[in-house]
This record gives structure tokens, C-alpha cells and sequence, in this order.
């Protein structure tokens, strides 16, 4: 297994909800993901998270969030409805 290089914070992404996804993600799985590393997701929703993963990992910030250590992000397929909470873990 490849070894991904460790710095910044931790970044855990939660499925929230998964309808009808093409790859199966379920609610309730969790991974890690990094600026390396994307998880179990498919190449277009890490496409359209990879600026938000970067933002959490290196300690910036949600200018309107009211948690700067998490966001919703959805699936950029509308018809295929997954959502996946972003978190950041500080150590």
C-alpha cells in the first residue's frame, strides 16, 4: 500500500447521503482524504472537492461557515444526489 506523505491537519470526508451513486458509496462511510490522497471517490466529486480538501488541510477558513473546521459538499452529478461532510481534525 502506498504511504502518503503526513502534513497539515487530517481531513475526513463522511458520506451523508448517497443516492443512486455510480460508484456505491454508502451513508455513513468514512475516508481520509489529502492533497495526495482521494479517498474512495471517484475522479469528478475529488475533482470538485480537491480546492476545499486543500483549504482544510492547510488551516484556511470558510468565510461564511459557521465551522471553520467543516462543510457539506455535494456530488457535482445533481442527478445522482451524494452528499459528503468534509471535516478538519487538529492535532
Amino acid at each position: 500500500m502506498p504511504r502518503f506523505p503526513k502534513f497539515g491537519a487530517k481531513v475526513i470526508a463522511k458520506v451523508l447521503e448517497a443516492k443512486d451513486c455510480t460508484i456505491g458509496l454508502k451513508e455513513g462511510e468514512e475516508y481520509e482524504v489529502s492533497v495526495h490522497h482521494c479517498g474512495e471517490f471517484c475522479g469528478a466529486f475529488y475533482h470538485s472537492a480537491y480546492n476545499l480538501i486543500t483549504l482544510l488541510q492547510f488551516g484556511g477558513a470558510f468565510p461564511l461557515s459557521r465551522d471553520p473546521d467543516r462543510i457539506v459538499w455535494e456530488c457535482p452529478n445533481f442527478q445522482r444526489r451524494v452528499k459528503v461532510e468534509f471535516r478538519r481534525i487538529k492535532d
